[in-house]
């Protein structure tokens, strides 16, 4: 077990890596210059002297090994440079934007598990049955949605034609209720396929029959050991939504005005604010990976075949 966790902490750093070199590399390469959108900002006419003096304090004109290694450096002590938008450091510009993307990924991965877990398992108890048939009428509607245009109807609906809620969101509960609908309805809709599939397919097995044959009831068959024996692929799936909605969900986030890290993203990219879109990529890196390596884990403590093989590797 032990060699397990060092194994994947160095695929970890690995990846980590690999990843933070080739956005630095690909920012490097992009064909706006940083010196110019600083100078521009600030309303100086960017003249080739003036724009070669401002490389050189920015550190732009050293070799990008170099800067790659400072900046490496600097986020090892928890600074990431300076937005080129507003002059601050972009580590609280991204600490700033992480409570409301935080809030919304809880709440709408708490929703989506509560519904799509039972109504899933239920659907592939009585496959093909009404209840069966009209949920699955349902999640192919809503996947078939784009989310965007789900955010628009639920907003003018809510919001324009009945009032409920404000068309800008406040800080408050009633500022996530919209949102928090729009991803559930587009998640359940892929989570309760996703989990009636893997039902079934334990369903199919023979100690399914066996347990039948024994007397054991449908509900304790399908809640105690079909349920346990599915975990595995329904932790995969929330673990990828999980560490993508922590990165912030960017179309929901803008529509619904939530200041969170995806509307951040947006802001810049817009404005080509290098350092922070750096800082981006960073906090989703760690967020897939951090996420990814919990999941890892989590499924020795699940399964002990798998943690009696990694302890044998």
């Amino acid at each position: 077990m032990v060699r397990f966790l060092f194994r994947k902490l160095g695929l970890f750093l690995l990846v980590f890596l690999g990843i933070t070199f080739l956005s630095f590399c690909l920012t490097y390469l992009s064909p706006s210059d940083p010196a110019e959108i600083q100078l521009n900002k600030t309303g100086v006419a960017p003249t080739q002297e003036l724009l070669e003096q401002t490389r050189e304090e920015m550190g732009l004109n050293r070799p990008l090994l170099v800067r790659y290694g400072e900046w490496l450096a600097g986020l090892l002590r928890g600074e990431m440079g300076t937005s080129l938008r507003n002059g601050q450091p972009v580590a609280e510009e991204l600490l700033e934007a992480l409570p409301p993307t935080a809030i919304l990924t809880a709440a709408s991965m708490a929703v989506v598990l509560l519904l799509s877990v039972p109504v899933g398992i239920l659907c592939a108890r009585f496959q093909n049955g009404p209840l069966d048939l009209g949920v699955r009428f349902l999640t192919y509607f809503f996947a078939s949605l784009p989310s965007f245009f789900l955010a628009l109807a639920i907003l003018y609906l809510f919001s324009l034609r009945l009032g409920w809620f404000s068309v800008i969101a406040s800080g408050g509960v009633s500022g996530y209720v919209m949102p928090v609908a729009v991803l559930s309805l587009t998640l359940s809709a892929w989570y309760i396929r996703q989990v009636r599939s893997v039902v079934l397919t334990e369903l199919s097995k023979d100690y399914i029959e066996g347990a039948r044959a024994r007397g054991v009831s449908e509900a304790r068959i399908l809640f105690s050991h079909v349920l346990k024996n599915s975990l595995l692929p329904i932790l995969t799936l929330a673990g990828i939504s999980l560490a993508s909605m922590l990165g912030g969900t960017t179309i929901v986030e803008n529509i619904f005005s939530i200041r969170g890290l995806g509307h951040l993203a947006m802001e810049a990219i817009t404005a080509r604010d290098y350092p922070v879109i750096q800082g981006y990529v960073v906090w989703m890196a760690l967020a897939f990976l951090v996420v990814n390596f919990l999941v890892d884990l989590s499924y020795g403590l699940i399964d002990p075949r798998i943690r009696r093989g990694a302890e044998n590797r």
